[in-house]
């Protein structure tokens, strides 16, 4: 292992301090401070990813240095393991009421400590790159959007004038149809990212045959293709998030009629078990291509690419905000092939969040 990774280790006991640098030398960068303010000042200085924290010190003891240092967005995302002579769980519980990310006892178990730093290391890291990620979308987002409104606004209105030459139009139309799509692909980009990050905070009763209705509804001019077939002889709620309920419906919908060169069909099913687990079943069979092993397998993926040769329309981002959604909601999303042509993408939903 690197010796990027930096640890503080905070004891007033000189001893403990040389043990834990003996267990974690060969692998680890490594600092020490005595007591809890000469930490916290540490911290400013060092910026470890681990902290192994005694709680009982002169002065400021670990549980406040612990809330100190979480409460700061710098430093929230420093691992702390908290290190006491007691195995008490009053002692754990405290500890995790001011943010501790986990707790070791002394004496020290040498493979213990060292497994758990190696972890949480491990997991730092993941942290710091996902965070990463997100700034990088979120810049993105937030420096293509003036320069993209304008060339959207400006080819509307230009659009307006029925004096451009026909040839000149036709750019035009190009150059703002181009904008909106790379515009839709950024906002699905971020969206999915955001999705990501999130629990279901809006979660209410939602009557699933109306919402499906209604997404179904904004398909537009493809709503003839579609066929909507239930056995609900009465409404049948679930508890969701209605906003996003019917961002998955829609975008299931207009994938379905997009690829589709007949009819699509909408099967919802009331009484559909899943381990054990009432839920809905939705499934969306469609009149398009049909799909192969390695497109199925990879259906939901964002960032899967059949043949980067011939990719021209971006990234899966709409199948896989599908799929963040249904996992919000506790729910499975599937597809497969149809006996003869097309394919059957199917949700389940259970009737209440499981926990």
């Amino acid at each position: 292992m690197s010796k990027n990774n930096r640890i503080l280790v905070v004891d007033d006991d000189e001893r403990n301090i040389r043990i834990l640098f003996e267990i974690l030398e060969d692998d680890f960068e490594l600092y020490s401070a005595p007591d809890g303010e000469s930490a916290l000042e540490k911290v400013e200085r060092v910026m470890p990813d681990i902290i192994l924290l005694d709680i009982m010190m002169p002065g400021i003891d670990g549980y406040e240095v612990c809330k100190v240092i979480k409460k700061s967005d710098k430093y929230r995302n420093i691992k702390i393991i908290l290190v006491s002579g007691k195995a008490l769980a009053e002692e754990r519980i405290k500890g995790y009421e001011v943010g501790a990310d986990d707790f070791v006892a002394k004496p020290f178990d040498v493979d213990e400590i060292y497994a758990k730093v190696k972890v949480f290391a491990k997991l730092k890291s993941l942290e710091e790159v996902n965070k990463l990620k997100t700034d990088f979308l979120n810049l993105i987002n937030h420096e293509t959007g003036t320069p993209l409104n304008h060339i959207i606004g400006t080819s509307d209105l230009l659009l307006m004038d029925d004096k451009i030459d026909s040839a000149i139009a036709d750019s035009i139309k190009d150059i703002n149809l181009a904008a909106h799509s790379l515009n839709d692909k950024i906002s699905n980009i971020l969206f999915l990212s955001k999705l990501k990050q999130r629990t279901l905070s809006d979660v209410q009763d939602v009557d699933i045959k109306s919402a499906i209705l209604e997404s179904a509804g904004r398909v537009g001019a493809g709503f003839d293709k579609l066929n909507i077939q239930h056995d609900l002889k009465e409404s049948r709620e679930i508890k969701g998030d209605l906003i996003l309920l019917d961002k998955l419906f829609s975008y299931l919908f207009r994938n379905a009629v997009n690829v589709s060169t007949s009819a699509v069909t909408c099967r919802i099913k009331g009484d559909a078990i899943n381990e054990g687990v009432p839920g809905i079943l939705v499934e969306i069979e469609d009149s398009g291509p049909t799909i192969t092993d390695s497109e199925r397998l990879n259906f939901f993926d964002p960032f899967y690419v059949d043949n980067l040769m011939l990719h021209g329309e971006g990234l899966n981002t709409i199948m896989a905000i599908c799929f963040e959604i249904t996992t919000l909601h506790r729910g499975t999303i599937n597809i497969r092939r149809n006996n003869e042509s097309g394919s059957c993408l199917s949700v389940w939903l259970p009737n209440e969040q499981v926990a």
